[in-house]
């Protein structure tokens, strides 16, 4: 189960809360967001890591089709603008539960499904959908910690990760590309967070406290299993060019002392080839009609 891939830091960005990592195939450049540093990170495809200070904590930054930035801080979605701030507001999320979003990735059809948290116990929680007109649709209910997402190569299923429930869900869709049938794909001892999809269905998952990264087969079986050194592990995405390096965020905030000792590169972003391609991420924004 436990593969000997090599995995490698980098960029020792030593983030405190590194997160949301993915690819924007149109300035082919690696994005990821420090929530609780305030900072985003993009790494281009020669190596060059630039680093953006934002004005207020952003929880996902994806790609927009036409170029730009999509920000996410709070329950605000809206325009991530050259001064760090999210302005030009496109949709705010319903304040249920503790009143912040958390993970998201765009659909198939170029809409932003972005989840909500509830830790009080109450599952207030939800998971939405907003396209770019700004018409928000709440996709599903009952969710505590809403995480990591992503669909599968023929985008008839998606996958959605509740940290607090420590499960993974699959939602079969409809002809709209909406949930219309759900179930619990797998369960986990350790807490799930970011996941990825590759080019042959597998589901890559980022466990915040297991050190790893697993990959769950289309039917649920975790079939390899990869260590990370970076402390808490939160989130994995294919890049580069030809898709082939997994990416993997970390964190540092809060993490025991004896424990950040021995994981000097806590925080840092890690890579390693799988053996797989990913499938590519789309971006914010209406998919031409070909």
């Amino acid at each position: 189960m436990r593969d000997a891939v090599r995995v490698d830091l980098i960029v020792d960005s030593r983030c405190l809360l590194g997160e949301g990592v993915t690819w924007d195939e149109l300035s082919q450049t690696l994005i990821w967001v420090d929530i609780d540093g305030k900072q985003l990170h993009r790494l281009n495809s020669a190596g060059q890591h630039v680093v953006r200070s934002l004005t207020q904590s952003a929880s996902v930054v994806v790609p927009i089709r036409d170029g730009g930035l999509l920000g996410v801080s709070g329950l605000d979605i809206g325009v991530l603008g050259d001064d760090g701030e999210v302005g030009d507001l496109i949709a705010t999320l319903p304040p249920n539960g503790d009143g912040n979003a958390n993970d998201g990735r765009c659909d198939p059809q170029g809409r932003l499904w972005i989840g909500t948290v509830d830790r009080s116990g109450k599952n207030d929680g939800g998971l939405f959908c907003v396209d770019s007109d700004g018409v928000l649709i709440k996709v599903r209910d009952g969710r505590a910690l809403s995480n990591g997402i992503d669909w599968s190569p023929d985008g008839r299923k998606c996958y959605h990760v509740d940290s607090l429930h420590r499960t993974v869900d699959e939602m079969a869709l409809d002809s709209d590309g909406l949930p219309e049938k759900v179930r619990t794909l797998a369960h986990f001892d350790a807490i799930p967070d970011g996941l990825s999809v590759d080019i042959d269905g597998g589901i890559w998952i980022a466990l915040w406290d297991g050190g790893a990264v697993v990959r769950l087969t289309p039917e649920g079986e975790i079939d390899r299993r990869i260590e990370v050194p970076g402390g808490w592990i939160t989130s994995c995405a294919f890049g580069g060019p030809d898709l082939r390096t997994l990416y993997i965020t970390s964190a540092r905030i809060d993490l025991d002392p004896d424990v950040a000792k021995t994981h000097p590169s806590a925080g840092g972003l890690f890579a390693c080839d799988v053996g797989v391609s990913g499938r590519g991420y789309t971006p914010f924004g209406k998919v031409p009609r070909v």
